[in-house]
């Protein structure tokens, strides 16, 4: 099965883990759990050897009598049967429509309400969408819909007056970003997008201290499993899925890396990869000079995981490897480069992606108080300081690989 076959099998097989081997969110661990220390270093002198006690989350969906909300799942390709499966997880959420008109995924949407044995949800197409936004038993809408259509789908939502979970990107040009949060500010509802680091569950502080202090950072996409094999075709710069491809390298990889950075990139350049025709390269300058390259492929746009490579002699100086082995897939320390130590790993959302619907979930109950780190003030600037990335990425591209300096006002 692709996933549990019950909430109440789920919950059980997580009762017998042992808490020891839970992470901090209550989750199981995907690597072996290890005492954790907290040291820090400055120059030669090292400070404070310490155990770090995991903290109990509070989750609403999780208490007593927690209120349920209806959901409309709009789209159901890869991010939405991700979607899906986050819903069932949570206990206070129940998708009372799926949104599709795709008869393949309209048939994976069918096979997986059956395999997970969800009651009382509907298929119904497009053409129906506004039927299910109003009916009585939605509480908020969590669009997948192609990038294209996202504008219509969140717009319609906000006007029936109901809260609007969004994937990335939320939209293709910032105007058109800034016009749907003025939307949701009138309508005094909800919206917010998945962004990585969002929730504040994606990135530990010692993996933004080490993005902070590294010189030059690679990023690639991790496949999974049923990934289509990277594209070797030629493409045109003009085509459509190249600027998908770029919307989501600017709104997943740019914004982890100014998450964690707390700035923006001044300069991109977006090159073909020669030997790869399928793949491109986007080089990132930012403004304490970090160097920023990631590599994409049009197959893997829909990937969230991802593998970084950090060089640059600071990097000694803030290196916690006990502390990254807990947090992450995978970690390791390779030998010192040309430019300095090197350290690899990988960053896995899973976990965020879990939250980013928990926090959604309490926000649309109206515990705003619990939704803390729902700010949609600071998300739509940041929502527009990455579509502004991704439009200077494609110019670069469509002008000869020029370096080209990204405006952001």
């Amino acid at each position: 099965h692709r996933f549990p076959h019950s909430r109440r099998e789920s919950e059980s097989s997580m009762a017998a883990i042992p808490e020891e081997a839970k992470d901090l969110n209550g989750l199981a661990n995907e690597v072996q759990c290890i005492p954790l220390t907290y040291t820090t270093r400055s120059g030669d002198i090292y400070t404070t050897l310490k155990r770090l006690k995991p903290q109990p989350s509070f989750y609403l969906s999780e208490t007593k009598n927690a209120p349920q909300a209806g959901i409309v799942l709009v789209g159901y390709s890869t991010n939405g049967r991700r979607n899906l499966k986050n819903i069932y997880n949570n206990q206070g959420c129940n998708v009372r429509y799926i949104v599709e008109d795709e008869p393949e995924l309209v048939e994976h949407a069918k096979q997986d309400i059956q395999e997970l044995e969800i009651e009382d949800c509907v298929i119904v197409p497009y053409a129906q969408l506004q039927k299910a936004i109003e009916s009585r038993e939605t509480r908020f809408v969590l669009v997948s819909a192609p990038t294209h259509m996202r504008k219509g789908v969140v717009s319609s939502s906000l006007q029936a007056g109901k809260d609007v979970m969004c994937d990335k990107p939320l939209a293709s040009s910032s105007e058109d970003a800034r016009e749907l949060f003025a939307l949701a500010r009138r309508q005094k509802k909800v919206l917010i997008t998945d962004l990585p680091g969002r929730p504040g569950k994606a990135f530990s502080p010692i993996i933004m201290a080490l993005i902070a202090t590294a010189s030059k950072i690679v990023i690639e996409r991790i496949p999974e499993p049923d990934s289509p094999i990277p594209s070797e075709a030629a493409f045109d710069p003009a085509d459509t899925e190249v600027e998908e491809m770029l919307l989501s390298v600017a709104n997943h990889d740019a914004f982890a890396i100014n998450f964690c950075m707390c700035m923006r990139p001044s300069i991109i350049q977006t090159t073909p990869v020669e030997g790869k025709p399928g793949t491109l390269e986007v080089k990132m300058t930012y403004p304490n000079k970090t160097v920023v390259v990631v590599y994409c492929n049009r197959a893997h746009d829909k990937t969230w995981n991802q593998s970084f490579v950090l060089t640059g002699e600071r990097l000694s100086e803030m290196r916690r490897v006990d502390h990254m082995k807990a947090h992450t897939e995978l970690s390791k320390v390779k030998e010192a480069s040309a430019d300095g130590p090197c350290m690899e790993f990988r960053q896995v959302y899973d976990g965020a992606a879990k939250d980013a619907l928990e926090q959604m979930y309490t926000a649309s109950s109206g515990r705003l108080e619990l939704a803390s780190r729902v700010r949609p003030g600071l998300m739509e600037q940041n929502v527009v300081d990455c579509l502004h990335i991704a439009r200077a990425a494609i110019e670069s591209l469509r002008g000869g690989s020029a370096q080209v300096d990204v405006v952001y006002w």
